[in-house]
């Protein structure tokens, strides 16, 4: 499937990640608060751990770098994991905790959700959400995503399972 390289918001560019932002990222997955909601973050967050975003996960998962276009200045990351059977993906994302509670998670989501459903074809997305991170299953709801059930999923920086709630959203979901 195509892999559009770079999208706008009223407030973002989308882009992919590039060795120059290599210290923003780093700041943003390294951070506890941020780290502890996420799967697959280690902590600490190296230069050795955005090396491997750079060289395994950027070409092989669509992921983009989250821009404020009035500043320029990079808050997240957003991307899509393609599942094994090719028709569907599983969306994530994460902000720098500065930029909790402004829409951007929301607003960069929805632009990678339209994008996977309408240009890529997928017939469905899934997603999942720590349940002591209610704030990002109100994201998933504002975007469509419906509760299809509980889970375990791992924490790297936590080195458990944390109770989770799974998601998906198909083409037709409002």
């Amino acid at each position: 499937m195509p892999i559009i390289r770079e999208l706008f918001t009223e407030r973002l560019q989308l882009r992919r990640p590039v060795e120059v932002d290599a210290s923003a990222i780093i700041a943003i997955a390294g951070d506890w608060e941020v780290a502890r909601r996420l799967r697959r973050v280690p902590r600490p967050y190296t230069r050795a751990d955005f090396r491997f975003l750079i060289e395994c996960v950027v070409p092989s998962e669509p992921t983009w770098a989250l821009v404020l276009r009035r500043s320029a200045q990079l808050v997240g990351i957003v991307g899509l994991v393609p599942h094994a059977e090719s028709q569907s993906a599983e969306l994530g994302y994460y902000l720098g905790r500065a930029y909790w509670g402004q829409g951007l998670a929301t607003e960069a989501a929805q632009a990678i959700v339209r994008m996977a459903l309408e240009v890529n074809g997928y017939a469905k997305l899934t997603s999942g959400y720590h349940t002591d991170n209610p704030a990002s299953g109100r994201v998933l709801a504002k975007l469509g995503f419906q509760s299809v059930g509980h889970s375990n999923r791992p924490c790297l920086v936590e080195g458990k399972q944390k109770s989770s709630i799974e998601v998906e959203r198909g083409p037709m979901a409002r």
